[in-house]
Protein backbone atom coordinates (compact mmCIF):
# COMPACT_ATOMS: atom_id res chain seq x y z
CA UNK A 1 0.00 0.00 0.00
CA UNK A 2 0.95 3.57 -0.85
CA UNK A 3 2.04 6.16 1.77
CA UNK A 4 1.62 8.96 0.26
CA UNK A 5 -2.65 9.90 0.46
CA UNK A 6 -4.50 10.66 -2.42
CA UNK A 7 -6.77 13.66 -2.28
CA UNK A 8 -9.71 12.92 -3.48
CA UNK A 9 -12.35 15.98 -4.03
CA UNK A 10 -15.56 16.17 -5.54
CA UNK A 11 -14.86 17.41 -8.84
CA UNK A 12 -12.89 14.06 -9.52
CA UNK A 13 -16.34 11.95 -8.99
CA UNK A 14 -16.55 9.50 -12.12
CA UNK A 15 -20.05 8.10 -10.60
CA UNK A 16 -21.11 5.69 -7.90
CA UNK A 17 -23.62 2.79 -6.93
CA UNK A 18 -25.13 0.75 -4.18
CA UNK A 19 -21.75 -0.36 -3.29
CA UNK A 20 -19.38 1.84 -3.80
CA UNK A 21 -17.67 5.82 -5.45
CA UNK A 22 -15.34 6.38 -8.16
CA UNK A 23 -13.03 8.83 -8.52
CA UNK A 24 -10.59 9.65 -11.26
CA UNK A 25 -6.99 10.14 -9.88
CA UNK A 26 -5.87 13.35 -9.27
CA UNK A 27 -2.73 12.90 -10.78
CA UNK A 28 -2.96 10.13 -13.46
CA UNK A 29 -5.81 10.03 -15.94
CA UNK A 30 -4.83 6.40 -16.58
CA UNK A 31 -6.05 5.40 -13.21
CA UNK A 32 -9.52 5.49 -10.87
CA UNK A 33 -9.92 5.48 -7.46
CA UNK A 34 -12.54 3.03 -6.06
CA UNK A 35 -13.97 3.85 -2.03
CA UNK A 36 -16.30 1.48 -0.44
CA UNK A 37 -19.16 2.20 1.38
CA UNK A 38 -18.57 -0.57 4.13
CA UNK A 39 -16.58 -3.40 4.19
CA UNK A 40 -15.85 -6.11 4.06
CA UNK A 41 -18.27 -5.74 0.64
CA UNK A 42 -19.89 -8.91 -1.43
CA UNK A 43 -19.50 -7.83 -4.70
CA UNK A 44 -15.50 -6.34 -4.31
CA UNK A 45 -14.63 -9.68 -2.66
CA UNK A 46 -16.43 -11.93 -4.94
CA UNK A 47 -14.04 -9.81 -7.31
CA UNK A 48 -10.91 -10.08 -5.55
CA UNK A 49 -11.36 -13.86 -5.27
CA UNK A 50 -11.86 -14.59 -8.95
CA UNK A 51 -8.74 -11.94 -9.71
CA UNK A 52 -6.82 -14.23 -7.41
CA UNK A 53 -7.40 -17.45 -8.42
CA UNK A 54 -6.77 -16.49 -12.13
CA UNK A 55 -3.53 -15.99 -11.06
CA UNK A 56 -1.05 -15.17 -13.73
CA UNK A 57 -4.17 -15.62 -16.45
CA UNK A 58 -5.25 -12.37 -15.46
CA UNK A 59 -2.40 -10.32 -17.29
CA UNK A 60 -3.81 -11.35 -20.99
CA UNK A 61 -8.09 -10.93 -19.71
CA UNK A 62 -8.55 -8.01 -21.80
CA UNK A 63 -12.10 -8.13 -20.51
CA UNK A 64 -11.06 -7.05 -16.70
CA UNK A 65 -9.77 -4.07 -16.32
CA UNK A 66 -5.93 -4.30 -14.54
CA UNK A 67 -6.28 -3.62 -10.68
CA UNK A 68 -2.96 -2.10 -9.00
CA UNK A 69 -3.91 -2.40 -5.27
CA UNK A 70 -4.54 -0.01 -2.00
CA UNK A 71 -4.21 3.25 -1.46
CA UNK A 72 -4.87 5.79 1.59
CA UNK A 73 -6.94 8.49 0.64
CA UNK A 74 -8.36 11.77 2.05
CA UNK A 75 -11.87 9.45 1.94
CA UNK A 76 -10.47 6.00 3.51
CA UNK A 77 -9.07 3.25 2.21
CA UNK A 78 -9.09 3.17 -1.60
CA UNK A 79 -8.50 0.59 -4.41
CA UNK A 80 -6.67 1.90 -7.51
CA UNK A 81 -8.04 0.14 -11.05
CA UNK A 82 -7.32 0.93 -14.56
CA UNK A 83 -9.72 3.70 -16.01
CA UNK A 84 -11.03 3.24 -19.26
CA UNK A 85 -11.19 6.54 -21.66
CA UNK A 86 -10.83 6.76 -25.31
CA UNK A 87 -8.04 7.14 -27.41
CA UNK A 88 -8.75 10.91 -27.14
CA UNK A 89 -9.24 11.07 -23.95
CA UNK A 90 -13.23 11.15 -23.54
CA UNK A 91 -14.95 8.55 -20.94
CA UNK A 92 -15.60 5.88 -22.69
CA UNK A 93 -19.17 4.79 -23.29
CA UNK A 94 -21.26 2.06 -21.69
CA UNK A 95 -22.80 -1.03 -24.10
CA UNK A 96 -25.95 -0.01 -22.97
CA UNK A 97 -25.57 3.42 -24.75
CA UNK A 98 -24.63 1.93 -27.92
CA UNK A 99 -27.69 -0.74 -27.88
CA UNK A 100 -29.87 1.88 -26.52
CA UNK A 101 -29.28 4.22 -29.64
CA UNK A 102 -27.23 2.52 -32.30
CA UNK A 103 -26.16 5.23 -34.77
CA UNK A 104 -25.42 2.12 -37.28
CA UNK A 105 -27.34 -1.64 -36.46
CA UNK A 106 -24.51 -3.51 -38.52
CA UNK A 107 -21.72 -2.02 -36.30
CA UNK A 108 -23.44 -2.85 -33.08
CA UNK A 109 -24.14 -6.19 -35.13
CA UNK A 110 -20.43 -6.12 -35.03
CA UNK A 111 -19.58 -4.79 -31.88
CA UNK A 112 -21.63 -7.37 -29.89
CA UNK A 113 -19.56 -10.35 -32.31
CA UNK A 114 -16.38 -9.68 -31.21
CA UNK A 115 -17.27 -8.99 -27.90
CA UNK A 116 -18.89 -12.93 -27.77
CA UNK A 117 -15.90 -14.15 -29.22
CA UNK A 118 -13.46 -12.32 -26.52
CA UNK A 119 -16.05 -13.11 -23.58
CA UNK A 120 -15.69 -16.77 -24.85
CA UNK A 121 -12.35 -17.46 -25.31
CA UNK A 122 -11.52 -15.51 -22.26
CA UNK A 123 -14.18 -17.84 -20.51
CA UNK A 124 -15.49 -14.62 -18.49
CA UNK A 125 -17.11 -15.55 -15.54
CA UNK A 126 -19.44 -12.54 -14.98
CA UNK A 127 -22.13 -12.67 -11.95
CA UNK A 128 -24.43 -10.72 -14.46
CA UNK A 129 -24.30 -9.69 -17.88
CA UNK A 130 -25.70 -5.72 -17.53
CA UNK A 131 -24.59 -3.92 -20.34
CA UNK A 132 -24.42 -0.69 -17.93
CA UNK A 133 -21.48 -3.00 -16.93
CA UNK A 134 -19.26 -2.52 -20.04
CA UNK A 135 -17.37 -0.44 -21.34
CA UNK A 136 -17.38 -0.11 -25.21
CA UNK A 137 -12.86 1.68 -25.41
CA UNK A 138 -12.44 3.11 -28.26
CA UNK A 139 -8.63 2.55 -28.46
CA UNK A 140 -8.29 3.79 -32.40
CA UNK A 141 -10.18 5.87 -34.68
CA UNK A 142 -11.38 2.31 -35.55
CA UNK A 143 -10.62 0.16 -33.02
CA UNK A 144 -13.17 -0.86 -29.98
CA UNK A 145 -12.34 -3.29 -27.05
CA UNK A 146 -14.90 -4.12 -24.36
CA UNK A 147 -14.15 -3.47 -20.24
CA UNK A 148 -16.28 -5.40 -17.89
CA UNK A 149 -16.25 -3.03 -14.75
CA UNK A 150 -18.93 -4.49 -12.31
CA UNK A 151 -20.27 -8.00 -11.63
CA UNK A 152 -17.43 -10.07 -11.77
CA UNK A 153 -16.87 -13.63 -10.44
CA UNK A 154 -19.32 -16.08 -8.80
CA UNK A 155 -20.92 -15.87 -5.66
CA UNK A 156 -20.52 -19.24 -5.01
CA UNK A 157 -18.81 -20.38 -1.59
CA UNK A 158 -16.34 -22.60 -3.39
CA UNK A 159 -16.44 -21.77 -6.98
CA UNK A 160 -14.43 -24.70 -8.10
CA UNK A 161 -15.86 -23.89 -11.77
CA UNK A 162 -12.27 -21.07 -11.82
CA UNK A 163 -10.31 -24.24 -11.68
CA UNK A 164 -11.79 -25.69 -14.30
CA UNK A 165 -11.58 -24.50 -18.19
CA UNK A 166 -14.43 -26.72 -18.97
CA UNK A 167 -16.84 -25.50 -16.41
CA UNK A 168 -15.64 -21.53 -16.95
CA UNK A 169 -16.69 -21.87 -20.78
CA UNK A 170 -19.60 -23.57 -20.20
CA UNK A 171 -20.53 -20.78 -17.67
CA UNK A 172 -19.46 -18.02 -20.59
CA UNK A 173 -21.75 -19.48 -23.19
CA UNK A 174 -24.46 -20.14 -21.08
CA UNK A 175 -24.41 -16.29 -19.86
CA UNK A 176 -23.96 -14.59 -23.34
CA UNK A 177 -27.29 -16.47 -24.09
CA UNK A 178 -28.67 -15.24 -20.94
CA UNK A 179 -27.09 -11.64 -22.22
CA UNK A 180 -28.48 -12.07 -25.78
CA UNK A 181 -31.73 -13.24 -24.55
CA UNK A 182 -32.27 -10.24 -22.12
CA UNK A 183 -31.26 -7.19 -23.99
CA UNK A 184 -33.81 -8.57 -27.19
CA UNK A 185 -36.51 -8.18 -24.56
CA UNK A 186 -35.55 -5.28 -23.02
CA UNK A 187 -34.35 -3.60 -26.61
CA UNK A 188 -36.41 -5.41 -29.19
CA UNK A 189 -36.77 -2.31 -30.99
CA UNK A 190 -32.92 -2.68 -31.91
CA UNK A 191 -31.89 -6.35 -30.86
CA UNK A 192 -34.39 -8.00 -33.07
CA UNK A 193 -35.45 -11.83 -33.05
CA UNK A 194 -33.34 -12.15 -36.49
CA UNK A 195 -30.42 -10.08 -34.85
CA UNK A 196 -30.46 -12.53 -31.62
CA UNK A 197 -30.26 -15.68 -33.70
CA UNK A 198 -26.97 -14.17 -35.32
CA UNK A 199 -25.66 -13.17 -31.88
CA UNK A 200 -26.51 -17.00 -30.70
CA UNK A 201 -25.46 -18.80 -33.63
CA UNK A 202 -22.04 -17.10 -35.14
Amino acid sequence: MSTEKLILTDDLKLGDGNHKIVYAHPTDKNLCVKILFTTPDTDFDREMKYRAALGKKVEKMTLLTKYFGEVETNKGKGYLFERIIDFDGSNSKTLLEHIRNPKNIDDLIELLLNFKKVFINEKFVAAGMDPDNFLVQRISENERQIKIIDNIGTSAKFPILYYSDFLMAKRARKYWKRFVKEISIEYSNVITKDIAKILNER
